[in-house]
């Protein structure tokens, strides 16, 4: 009893995972409820084993990448820290058919062994490939299910001009079931402010120095606070200096005109990246709700931003940027960019002063001319100290054949080239 006990020693991990946002039956696939089945099991089949629990609570079935849990465990599985894994059924493992397949592949060919208790699969010590592609196409199909339903829900939604995820900043929700808003006061003074300064000529980056300077809290330090004066815990990071960014996209939202546009954006899969449709393909309601700016403003404005990018080089690549991703502002640390204006010369500039302006760092810029002969320079380098390294590689590669032939020779008759005795 003894030496059956010891062969079935393992080194076992155990991996839960719930997303209570779609599971049906939350007492049934409980964390607490997996790990006490996977716990019953193990006490039984593998009494003198080790258990390691992963868990991963909120997390959708359908990716690997988005659970946090899963993603430290599988280095060990990979790695052949853990002999076994075991999981509830395979729903818990994976809801998507191709991707937890692929998976289950490769933790198999790693030497791994796969339990799932409630699907009776014990893999590949027991051949059920066949069981679990059918497992998997039957786990897969709520998600999917779900999915479409989802989808269509919101597009009739949106179709009937109810659907709002969130409001720009300027606007609060006051009913988040209703999803009904209105005008926050205070936020659409700042908003008029940004649309008059724009229209009497200042520009993104004198907009947001102006309002950093005036102490005017940010849309996300704004929304921080409403949502701590609830006394709700909030972990948004707000910083205090408002963006470039921040103010062009405030002033191309017609949103502040009383239009609601839905379905700028559509997701590829479930749980992909979001892309921006079509303008012709969104929903728009004009006259929507109550406006912060006038039609006549706002058309003034986007007439305005039309002029000055047609007149100016911003936002148009003219040049290759080779070096992005590799150049820093040796002052502040923040990256550099390519610039592309015609009265300069193909340069990079620190962001924190394309930003913010001397507020963030000093004027600046590396020309790229001045790069390319660093990099020649460099390279030419490299060529010079690595010629010898070359003579002795094609060196070796020319006398690669005699010494193989001399390892043979000592391998089959014991004598060098000498035609010695090689050894004691």
């Amino acid at each position: 009893m003894q030496a059956q006990s010891a062969l079935e020693r393992r080194r076992i991990a155990g991996y839960c995972r719930i997303s209570v946002d779609v599971e049906a039956d939350r007492d049934n696939t409980s964390i607490e409820n997996q790990k006490a089945i996977i716990r019953d099991y193990v006490e039984k089949r593998f009494p003198d084993s080790t258990l390691d629990f992963y868990v991963d609570r909120d997390r959708s079935g359908y990716t690997f990448e988005q659970r946090e849990s899963y993603q430290q465990m599988r280095p060990h599985l990979m790695l052949g820290d853990y002999d076994i894994l075991i999981v509830k059924d395979l729903s818990r493992f994976s809801r998507r058919n191709s991707r937890g397949l692929v998976e289950l592949e490769d933790l198999r060919d790693a030497g791994l062994r796969i339990i799932a208790i409630g699907d009776s699969i014990d893999y590949p010590t027991h051949d059920d490939w066949t069981n679990i592609r059918l497992r998997f196409l039957l786990n897969e199909m709520p998600v999917t299910d779900s999915s479409q339903k989802v989808k269509s829900v919101i597009k009739r939604r949106q179709q009937d001009g109810k659907w709002v995820c969130s409001v720009p900043y300027g606007y609060v929700i006051t009913n988040r079931k209703n999803m009904t808003y209105e005008v926050d006061g205070t936020a659409a003074e700042v908003v008029r402010t940004v649309f008059q300064r724009y229209n009497e000529g200042w520009g993104y980056k004198k907009i947001a120095n102006y309002l950093t300077e005036q102490g005017i809290p940010t849309p996300r330090m704004t929304e921080k606070a409403r949502i701590e004066a609830d006394g709700t815990v909030c972990h948004l990071k707000a910083k205090r200096e408002w963006s470039i960014i921040t103010i062009q996209g405030m002033l191309q939202n017609d949103f502040y005109m009383g239009t609601l546009r839905q379905g700028k954006y559509a997701r590829k899969g479930i749980n992909g990246k979001d892309f921006k449709t079509d303008e012709q393909s969104h929903i728009v309601f004009e006259n929507h709700h109550e406006a912060i700016i006038d039609y006549r403003t706002f058309r003034y404005t986007q007439e305005q931003i039309k002029k000055r990018t047609s007149s100016a080089y911003r936002g148009v690549s003219k040049y290759d940027n080779h070096y992005t991703g590799f150049l820093f502002c040796g002052d502040c640390g923040s990256p550099m960019f390519g610039l592309s204006r015609p009265d300069l010369a193909p340069a990079y500039t620190c962001g924190s002063y394309h930003r913010r302006g001397l507020k963030g760092c000093t004027a600046h810029h590396t020309r790229v001319d001045l790069l390319d002969d660093l990099l020649k320079m460099y390279i030419r380098k490299i060529k010079q100290n690595s010629a010898g390294m070359i003579d002795a590689l094609e060196e070796a590669i020319r006398s690669e054949p005699d010494a193989i032939a001399q390892g043979e020779n000592v391998v089959k008759y014991g004598f060098g080239r000498s035609g010695k005795a090689q050894g004691p």
